[in-house]
């Protein structure tokens, strides 16, 4: 595996990072849950589900299509889909992290909108894709992604770009079903899972994903865990957006994906090395819950991969997204490149 000349930083150490930021919202949150829950019940009923961005005259656009809900193994999941491009265009698959709809790609969405095909999938539990019908594995979550394509009628091979959970599923996919990837892009994906797992602070993060994520202290504890505090002072769209979603969550429904993540997932790192198709993997050097060497050192056994290491938190593609796009464009030129030379 190749690793960028940018070298690695290493991650602070602070142990316990989940703990400090939950169990400090915690005590916020605590004391004014009960006396908040009218307020939050009626911003779930009457707040709108805006998925679209404001342009700076004060136009509004739509990001994507409006979502088809396709049915899989865990559920029914909302995926908006682009169609058809043209001849020098590719099929990009995108799936987002815990906690976060695909509006975290705003900016990549809104680059490649026109060049490439973009397939957006909400995991379940988020966006506006259903519950899954029971506990779902990260292997379930990659054959689902195979059968959104399935459906579409796609049958090339395909570029996934996963974020965190979305990294796991693409890894998934990848090793499932080889012959339909052309690229892999695992951003900030959390292949090593602690032998002391669940933490106190999992488990809290999955309880309050059920009660108390639509309460500030609970999403701005989760924006502390995620972002960069440039990126949560700077404020802005795609802050909006994180927030939004989860005022918006079904909170049953995103618990069960949640915990199916954070507490039952299995490892991805001991098998890493089976996944042969060019893989991009970028990790966030102030990214406290997964270090950035811990990934450097598992994502290692990639036989095709190349590492990029940031100055970002847990989601890259938020803290940097100019950054992270270059990346991937980088990589799928490669990829569309050595594609065609082997065709030749």
């Amino acid at each position: 595996m190749k690793a960028s000349p940018s070298g690695f930083g290493r991650a602070p150490a602070r142990s316990g990072f989940w703990q400090f930021i939950f169990l400090h919202e915690a005590m916020l949150t605590l004391f004014t849950f009960f006396g908040n829950t009218a307020r939050i019940c009626w911003s779930r009923q009457h707040e709108p589900k805006i998925h679209a961005m404001t342009t700076a005259t004060g136009e509004t656009k739509s990001l994507l299509p409006p979502a088809r809900q396709v049915i899989t193994r865990v559920g029914a999941l909302a995926v908006r889909d682009t169609g058809q491009t043209g001849p020098e265009g590719q099929t990009i698959v995108l799936w987002p992290s815990i906690l976060a709809d695909y509006r975290i790609y705003r900016h990549p969405i809104e680059v490649w909108r026109g060049r490439h095909r973009i397939v957006a999938i909400d995991g379940p539990g988020h966006g506006e894709s259903g519950r899954s019908p029971g506990a779902i594995s990260m292997h379930d979550c990659g054959q689902a992604l195979g059968e959104v394509l399935d459906e579409l009628a796609i049958s090339e091979p395909v570029a996934v770009v996963g974020t965190s959970w979305g990294g796991l599923v693409a890894g998934e996919f990848a090793l499932a079903q080889p012959k339909r990837i052309l690229g892999l892009v695992m951003l900030n994906t959390p292949i090593i899972k602690s032998p002391n797992s669940p933490s106190l602070s999992d488990r809290f993060v999955v309880w309050g994903a059920r009660w108390i994520h639509a309460s500030a202290a609970y999403r701005n504890g989760v924006a502390k865990a995620f972002f960069l505090p440039t990126t949560i002072a700077r404020g802005g769209v795609a802050q909006e957006d994180f927030h939004h979603h989860l005022r918006q969550a079904d909170g049953a429904a995103l618990a069960q994906a949640v915990r199916s993540v954070l507490i039952d997932r299995e490892s991805l790192a001991d098998r890493m090395k089976g996944i042969k198709a060019p893989t991009l993997f970028v990790a966030g050097r102030q990214d406290a819950m997964y270090p950035v060497d811990a990934l450097q050192r598992a994502a290692s056994a990639l036989p095709n991969g190349h590492f990029e290491a940031l100055d970002t938190a847990h989601i890259s593609v938020v803290d940097d997204p100019l950054s992270v796009t270059a990346l991937i464009d980088d990589f799928l030129r490669r990829q569309i490149e050595s594609s065609r030379e082997r065709s030749a």
